[in-house]
């Protein structure tokens, strides 16, 4: 009897195995897995506007001969701009889009397509697939008049019109763009980071050069001077002068900024520096002949 049993005991154990056997031969294959391309394939688009960054995470689906508009994309309910997971837009900074203010962050990018007429939809939910979407989440909506272009058979997310705080994004698929603009906050980014004059300086000569935040500029042109009076500074917050219309002003901190130059060691300048104090010398001479 107690043979008897252990020949059964032997031949469960024995069966056990050969199943769990089976169980891992189906359930892991003896080969790896082959990843294939996805039809719509993935792309990323960042841009630095000033100081802050745009990146846009999309799919990109193509026509293939398809009728789009109204057909593939049905009018008047939400489509995920793009295909596969949601399309995402991350925000470095605050940015106003549509005139209305959004956080900085990720946000699941949607839109409402119709003839005439598109909903722009910013989203929080974010982890959730391509065609999951939930009103309630909503952070910022606005309308886009479509406007009509060349075929892009694969859709596409671009940026133009650059300008120090602003651009505009423009979704682009078969013959038709929905563009609208986005703004930074360029001016109080600036203004949370210049400290020394050097920054200082700096800042205020992006904003001359730009011609943008004028006032403010000779604000900080006038910081920098009081941490540092140099042949520099005095330059910015003479042309700064200049550009609001200040002339007088301009010519009398203009010739300091000269006086302080030529006192330097002429020997230890660049030419490209004696370049840029014969110019300046030249643009003051030239405010004065305007008195």
């Amino acid at each position: 009897m107690q043979r008897l049993i252990r020949y059964f005991a032997l031949g469960a154990a024995i069966l056990m195995t050969i199943a769990e056997t089976r169980a891992q031969v189906f359930q892991t294959p003896p080969f790896p897995q082959i990843r294939v391309p996805r039809a719509s394939q993935g792309a990323r688009v960042t841009q630095l506007i000033g100081l802050s960054e745009v990146s846009i995470f999309y799919h990109r689906p193509g026509v293939k001969g398809r009728e789009i508009w109204g057909k593939l994309v049905p009018y008047g309910q939400v489509w995920r701009a793009g295909a596969n997971e949601p399309t995402l837009f991350t925000f470095s900074d605050p940015v106003t889009i549509g005139g209305k203010q959004l956080a900085a962050g990720t946000y699941r990018f949607v839109t409402i397509p119709s003839e005439k007429e598109w909903t722009v939809i910013f989203n929080s939910e974010v982890r959730n697939w391509g065609t999951v979407y939930d009103q309630k989440f909503d952070t910022l909506r606005f309308t886009v008049t479509p406007q009509s272009g060349p075929h892009e058979e694969w859709l596409s997310y671009s940026f133009s019109d650059l300008t120090p705080s602003s651009a505009v994004v423009t979704l682009a698929w078969e013959k038709v763009r929905i563009p609208f603009k986005i703004e930074f906050h360029t001016l109080q980014k600036m203004q949370s980071s210049v400290g020394t004059w050097q920054m200082l300086n700096a800042s205020a000569r992006f904003a001359l050069d730009n011609e943008m935040y004028l006032n403010e500029a000779l604000a900080w042109s006038d910081r920098a001077i009081a941490i540092e009076k140099n042949g520099n500074t005095l330059r910015t917050k003479a042309e700064l002068l200049a550009k609001l219309g200040k002339r007088q002003e301009a010519i009398a901190v203009g010739e300091e900024s000269l006086k302080m130059f030529k006192a330097m060691d002429q020997s230890r300048l660049s030419q490209g520096q004696r370049d840029q104090i014969a110019a300046f010398e030249k643009m003051v001479a030239e405010w004065m002949e305007k008195k």
